[in-house]
C-alpha cells in the first residue's frame, strides 16, 4: 500500500529540514545517510554538535568522483573531435547540525584545474514546522534539474534549454525563504521567494560574445531574484503527479565586448514544469515522464553597431535589444525495471538569443547501471542538431561516478 505525501510529512512531527521528507517524481536519487536531514530530525550523537556542553563535533564528511569519457563527432572540421577522457569533477563536502534548529553543510568542487565553494549554506528552521530560511551560497530554486548537481542529473548534461537560458550551472549567494502547506488530503504545495547578489551563469569569456555582469553594489530593487511555486499530488493508488512554476530575474546588467560596454540590461526567465511518477506496488519498476517549457524575455541579444565614423571602432556602440522573448522546452522518458537498471530518452527544442533566432534541438538516450546507491555506470548517445551552419554534432559517452561517505545538499522539490 502506497502512503500518500501528507500521511508521510503528519508522521515525521518534526520541522521540515533542508530538503522535502518524501521523494518527488523525478527528484534526484541521493544517497541518504542518517547525517543527512531529509526526515528532519533533531541532531543525534555522532551528527554534529550534540550539545552546548559538548566537546563533540562529528560533521559527515563525503566526496564525489565522476568520470566522463566520450567521443565527439562535429560536422564543422576545425572544432575539435575525437576521444576525450577526464574527471569532469572531484566535489567534497561536509554536513552537521549546529543546534536544534540549524543545518549547514558546504559542498567544494575541483576539475583537477581549480577549487571552487560550489555551495555553503546554512538552514534555518526555527520559525516554525513548514518554513525554512536558508543563506549562504547554493543553487537556485527553478524548475526540478536547476537545484542538483551535475553528477546526481538523471542524465549527463543539463537539457539544452536550461543550458542556454540559465547556464551550466547557477548558483548565487543570498537569502531564501521556503514555506510549504498540505491542501486537502493528498496535496501539498511549496513555494519559495530568494534574493541573491548575482545570479548569471558562471562562463568563460568567448571570443565575440558580449561579458556580462552586474554590479558587486546595487539598490535593493536590483538584486538578482527567483522565485518557486509547486504543487505534489497522488493519482491513483502508485502515481504522483508535480507542477510548478518558477522564474529568474535579473533587473539590471551590464555587457562588454571589445573594449565597447552596455548598461541599463535587464533579463527574465520563467518556466512551467510537469512531472509524473508511476511506482509499481512491489516498488521495483518505476515510470517517470516530465518536462518544462521556457521563456526567455528582455535583453537577449546585444551586438556592436558602428555609432560613428565607418571603419572607426573607437566610437562603436554595444547596443541590447529587447526581443520578443525567446520559448524552449524540454520532456523525457525514464523506465526503471528494478532498483539497479534503468533507461531513458529526453529531447529540446530552443530558440537561440541570437540574431534571427535560429533554433536547435538535442536528443540524449541513456542507460542507467546502480551497482548500488553510491556507485553508478551509465552509457549516453546523444544528437545536438542547430540551424547554425557547421552546428550539429554527435556524442557517445561513458559515465562513471562513485560516491563515498554521507552525502547531502539542500535540495528543494
Amino acid at each position: 500500500m502506497r502512503v500518500s505525501p501528507l500521511l508521510t510529512l503528519a508522521a515525521l512531527g518534526a520541522p521540515l529540514a533542508a530538503q522535502s521528507p518524501f521523494q518527488s517524481p523525478g527528484m534526484a536519487q541521493l544517497p541518504q545517510t542518517s547525517a543527512s536531514p531529509p526526515q528532519g530530525e533533531p541532531a543525534t550523537e555522532g551528527t554534529g554538535q550534540t550539545d552546548r556542553f559538548s566537546s563533540v563535533f562529528n560533521p559527515a564528511f563525503s566526496f564525489v568522483v565522476d568520470i566522463v569519457g566520450d567521443y565527439l563527432d562535429p560536422d564543422d572540421e576545425a572544432a575539435e573531435d575525437g576521444v576525450k577522457l577526464e574527471m569532469r569533477v572531484l566535489e567534497f563536502g561536509a554536513q552537521a547540525w549546529v543546534d536544534p534548529n540549524a543545518w549547514a553543510y558546504f559542498i567544494a568542487a575541483t576539475d583537477g584545474d581549480t577549487v571552487t565553494v560550489e555551495e555553503a549554506a546554512v538552514h534555518y528552521t526555527g520559525l516554525g514546522a513548514s518554513t525554512t530560511l536558508r543563506a549562504g551560497r547554493f543553487f537556485v530554486d527553478f524548475g526540478k534539474q536547476m537545484q542538483t548537481h551535475v553528477h546526481e542529473l538523471r542524465t549527463l548534461e543539463r537539457p539544452l534549454v536550461l543550458r542556454t537560458y540559465l547556464g551550466d550551472e547557477v548558483k548565487g549567494d543570498g537569502l531564501q525563504y521556503d514555506g510549504w502547506t498540505g491542501v486537502g488530503d493528498a496535496t501539498v504545495v511549496r513555494w519559495s521567494l530568494g534574493a541573491f547578489s548575482n545570479l548569471l551563469p558562471e562562463t568563460d569569456e568567448v571570443p565575440g560574445v558580449p561579458l556580462v555582469s552586474v554590479a558587486d553594489r546595487k539598490d535593493a530593487g536590483d538584486l538578482n531574484f527567483s522565485a518557486r511555486l509547486t504543487g505534489l499530488r497522488d493519482v491513483g493508488t502508485n502515481g504522483q503527479v508535480q507542477l510548478g512554476a518558477s522564474a529568474r530575474v535579473i533587473p539590471d546588467a551590464s555587457a562588454e565586448l571589445n573594449g565597447v560596454q552596455t548598461t541599463g540590461l535587464e533579463s527574465s526567465v520563467l518556466g512551467l514544469d510537469a512531472t509524473y511518477g508511476w511506482t509499481s506496488d512491489d516498488t521495483l519498476r518505476g515510470l517517470t515522464i516530465g518536462g518544462e517549457f521556457l521563456t526567455n524575455t528582455g535583453d537577449t541579444v546585444a551586438q556592436i553597431s558602428d555609432g560613428g565614423t565607418p571603419g572607426d571602432p573607437s566610437d562603436d556602440v554595444l547596443t541590447g535589444f529587447d526581443d520578443p522573448s525567446q520559448t524552449g522546452w524540454y520532456a523525457f522518458v525514464d523506465f526503471a525495471w528494478n532498483h539497479r537498471h534503468s533507461v531513458g530518452v529526453q529531447y529540446s527544442l530552443v530558440e537561440l538569443p541570437e540574431d534571427g533566432e535560429p533554433e536547435a534541438s538535442e536528443i540524449e538516450v541513456y542507460y542507467t547501471r546502480m551497482f548500488s546507491e553510491f556507485h553508478r555506470l551509465r552509457l549516453v548517445a546523444s544528437s545536438f542538431d542547430t540551424d547554425v551552419q557547421d552546428g550539429d554534432a554527435l556524442r557517445f559517452a561513458i559515465q562513471y561516478t562513485v560516491t563515498v561517505g554521507a552525502h547531502g545538499h539542500g535540495i528543494n522539490w
